[in-house]
């Protein structure tokens, strides 16, 4: 369960923004992707936690981190593309710096669990400060999606 809910809170947390030079979109625009990209993370967080199989062991376990890696990744990359109003750009960019930041201390959880050998819930146990680092980036994060007013991606209905 432990495991579950870091991995999974992670994806929760799951939406950015960022500058490619494209087109600006409105506020409300903005949002409604921003809402629709959390829906998809929230909905792959969802098949994720179904589909984990408890007391996988190293590279088993390292799948499944994987796994979630790769769909907080998805939600990354979906967000980057994104340009809102100028006044969202900072917000946007501290919201993809801490994705990332989570992103990288899943990997390193993850290369632990292959490493060692162990199960996710032991490669957690193993790696508190890891863990808080984890868990730091993944509320700052969610501080960043209030900022945006993005608050559907964190489960306050609109």
């Amino acid at each position: 369960m432990l495991a579950a809910g870091l991995l999974g809170g992670v994806l929760l947390a799951g939406c950015g923004g960022g500058d490619d030079g494209g087109e600006r979109l409105s506020r409300a625009a903005l949002t409604r992707e921003a809402e629709a990209v959390c829906d998809a993370g929230t909905k792959e967080s969802d098949r994720l936690r179904a589909d984990a199989r408890p007391g996988a062991r190293g590279e088993d376990a390292g799948k499944e981190i994987d796994a979630t890696r790769a769909a907080l990744e998805a939600q990354i990359d979906g967000f980057a593309d994104l340009r809102g109003p100028a006044s969202t750009d900072d917000d946007i960019a501290a919201l993809l710096r801490h994705l990332r930041a989570a992103s990288a201390g899943l990997e390193r959880l993850r290369e632990l669990a292959v490493d060692g050998d162990l199960t996710v819930v032991e490669t957690i146990a193993a790696n508190p400060d890891l863990v808080q680092r984890i868990n730091r980036s993944s509320a700052q994060a969610a501080d960043d999606l209030v900022a945006l007013d993005w608050l559907t991606c964190i489960g306050v209905a609109s």
